[in-house]
């Protein structure tokens, strides 16, 4: 797979975006983290951009276009000149939509390059744009880059994966088929796949045997052939199920056991997936308690576990637990029992991470997760996540929280050490999030009475919070978001609790005032 994506790259063919596609778990964006590896070396790799969802601005187009003309202007002389006198020109770029500044910030300084210092292909990599949390801006993303494929000044290669979803498979129809090659990953033999995992298994089984208590009868090659059956092609399943048994430690013999089930037959890859997904969460938390602690701990399970999946920005062990109000201890010893599922560091200010995307697919999703205990009501944990927005800002903002001794300070003067000391990181997120959490909890904005009394207590401070962490701009965006909520019949929410034509005056005041 490598020596044909390689191929492809150093050649001069035509078709100058390959888009490989394959469902989730088939080790997509490790080729893709290999192409950029090997092409940053070479020191042609021109930009990447990889797409997590739930990883703030990694999740939408946002900051795309900018996230890649940066990245160029540290590789192409002559581009760093154009791109700076395009931003002297152009600053209300910011503002534009994705396709506009595509064409001013990649497509037009590329196309003014005299001189292309290389005599090979550049490399672009965009992973997982299934992860983009918005389907439309998907497919104008997929024309941005076609776009580029015909600048004529410098050769671009564009590698792109994906899972093959239906708004992306409708994109790349959009665009010409003479300039795109597709390979999928399920067409890949699968003896060729069933090899490379049997090699993943042999090393890590072996490894973990040298560090507890497997022995040379538990990674027989009958049992590692078994387990191969079992990932049906799926090298995220493969990885779980060795993590979880290193995890095991003194039981990782009874683990793996356990996983091998010789009794019954691998099924399709998505059931054989969930299967796995359930017996690690099974057998991973505690299992002797009565039903009230039963209730109990799937409420935290549901808290702690399903914010880590809904929450829009990822955090640390410690700002969770400030942010859902449960002591430290408790958020602990939940992620301690999952770190088979959960990427977790030792250092408190590193921020959790699920491993893969296909486990949160699992969690909402009522026919994939049987088991109650831990199927994540999807809408129920943004209204939980609202309420816990609201009652940080309710407790925590209020009048000059930088305890600034001049009123003109400008916030881009005040250092982030200090913001982040005054305004601790998740009041940060509860003031840029909580109304996306209201859309995504598909809450009437006046039936909550922490809202109105959000709109009578806290908005300006609110205000002066996202002018300190220089978001203050998106409060344009979340008030119009709320205003598109409101019933018809109900305006007058709108007239008590915002006064909207006035505060959106305010608004753009504000923007343009010292801390703005």
């Amino acid at each position: 797979m490598l020596e044909q994506i390689r191929k492809w790259a150093d050649g001069r063919g035509e078709r100058q975006i390959y888009w490989l596609k394959g469902m989730a778990g088939t080790g997509k964006s490790t080729i893709a983290l290999t192409i950029a590896r090997e092409y940053f070396d070479k020191g042609r790799l021109g930009a990447s951009f990889f797409f997590s969802r739930g990883r703030s601005d990694l999740a939408s187009v946002k900051k795309f276009a900018f996230t890649i003309a940066s990245q160029l202007r540290e590789i192409l002389p002559e581009f760093r000149r154009q791109i700076d006198d395009t931003l002297l020109s152009n600053q209300e770029v910011h503002n534009l939509g994705l396709c506009d500044q595509w064409d001013i910030l990649i497509c037009q300084p590329l196309s003014k390059i005299d001189q292309n210092p290389f005599s090979s292909p550049l490399v672009l990599i965009v992973d997982a744009l299934d992860e983009c949390d918005n389907e439309d801006d998907v497919r104008l993303l997929i024309q941005c880059l076609a776009s580029a494929t015909m600048i004529d000044s410098i050769q671009l290669r564009i590698f792109v994966t994906s899972r093959p979803d239906q708004s992306i498979n409708f994109g790349f129809g959009d665009i010409s088929r003479e300039i795109h090659l597709d390979l999928n990953l399920h067409d890949i033999e699968q003896s060729i796949v069933d090899h490379d995992l049997c090699l993943y298994y042999r090393d890590r089984l072996g490894d973990i045997a040298r560090r507890s208590d497997l022995g040379q009868s538990d990674i027989s090659e009958p049992n590692i052939h078994l387990l191969v059956r079992k990932s049906a092609g799926l090298f995220i399943h493969a990885a779980t199920v060795c993590q979880f048994i290193r995890e095991g430690k003194q039981l990782a013999s009874e683990r793996l056991s356990l996983l091998l089930d010789v009794g019954s037959l691998p099924i399709a890859p998505e059931k054989e997936l969930d299967k796995m997904y359930t017996t690690v969460l099974s057998h991973s938390l505690p299992k002797k308690f009565d039903n009230n602690e039963r209730t109990r701990l799937q409420d935290l399970f549901s808290h702690v576990i399903g914010s880590i999946v809904m929450l829009f920005d990822t955090m640390s062990p410690e700002s969770l637990a400030i942010m859902l109000n449960e002591s430290r201890l408790k958020i602990n010893s939940m992620l301690n029992h999952l770190r088979s599922v959960l990427d977790i560091q030792e250092q408190d200010n590193d921020r959790i991470r699920i491993l893969h995307p296909s486990f949160r697919d699992f969690l909402l999703d009522s026919e994939r997760c049987s088991d109650q205990m831990f199927l994540i009501d999807t809408e129920g944990t943004h209204y939980y996540l609202l309420d816990c927005c609201l009652r940080l800002m309710s407790s925590h903002l209020r009048k000059n929280m930088c305890d600034l001794q001049q009123p003109g300070t400008r916030a881009g003067k005040i250092s982030r050490s200090d913001v982040d000391k005054n305004i601790p990181l998740p009041v940060q997120y509860a003031c840029c999030y909580w109304v996306y959490h209201l859309r995504q909890s598909n809450v009437d904005p006046t039936d909550h009475s922490g809202i109105h009394d959000f709109f009578k207590t806290r908005f300006l401070f609110w205000l002066e919070a996202l002018s300190l962490i220089g978001r203050l701009s998106d409060s344009i965006t979340m008030i119009e978001i709320i205003e598109a909520m409101l019933p018809v019949s109900r305006n007058h929410f709108l007239n008590e609790m915002l006064t909207l034509t006035n505060q959106r005056m305010l608004l753009l005041a504000f923007r343009h005032s010292s801390l703005g």
